[in-house]
């Protein structure tokens, strides 16, 4: 891929992945949450309002980044997932050979949070999943891609 198709490729990702985050706006209230919880071993993700479980949905991990330094480390780099979470993100692992860049197959790199929204809609559209939630700690953001995204009766 050249720079003007790499381009191409982030502008249509990007693209589907505003499609798709205005759906979970529009269908499950995204954006409205007070805080999110997980469980790594079911591969779930909660959002929670008013200390109720509203949604769940199945995750894979695409990768953290930190506020603080600007750098990107790939999901399937970090040990702080198991190492089945690992395995499946290692299906990202293809965006390098898909656009010919090696930061997609280096554990870290250096960007910033706009490349950060970029790189988890190119993972959106690799995967096929339903969205993206970008969950905050402290300096680092977590980005999970989502499918089997459902409001959970409490």
């Amino acid at each position: 891929m050249n720079d003007e198709e790499f381009q191409t490729y982030i502008d249509t990702c990007f693209d589907e992945l505003e499609r798709k985050q205005q759906h979970l706006i529009d269908t499950f209230g995204f954006g409205s949450f007070d805080k999110f919880e997980h469980d790594f071993e079911k591969e779930e993700l909660y959002l929670i309002k008013n200390d109720k479980v509203l949604v769940k949905a199945k995750i894979i991990p695409i990768g953290s980044f930190n506020t603080e330094n600007g750098t990107w480390m790939w999901g399937w780099a970090n040990e702080a997932f198991p190492q089945g979470l690992r395995g499946k993100a290692a299906k990202l692992k293809e965006l390098e050979a898909i656009t010919g860049f090696e930061m997609f197959g280096n554990d870290m790199a250096e960007i910033d949070e706009d490349m950060a929204w970029e790189i988890s809609g190119m993972s959106l559209n690799l995967l096929g999943f339903e969205g993206v939630y970008r969950g905050p700690a402290n300096k680092t953001h977590y980005f999970y891609a989502m499918e089997q995204v459902a409001s959970v009766n409490s």
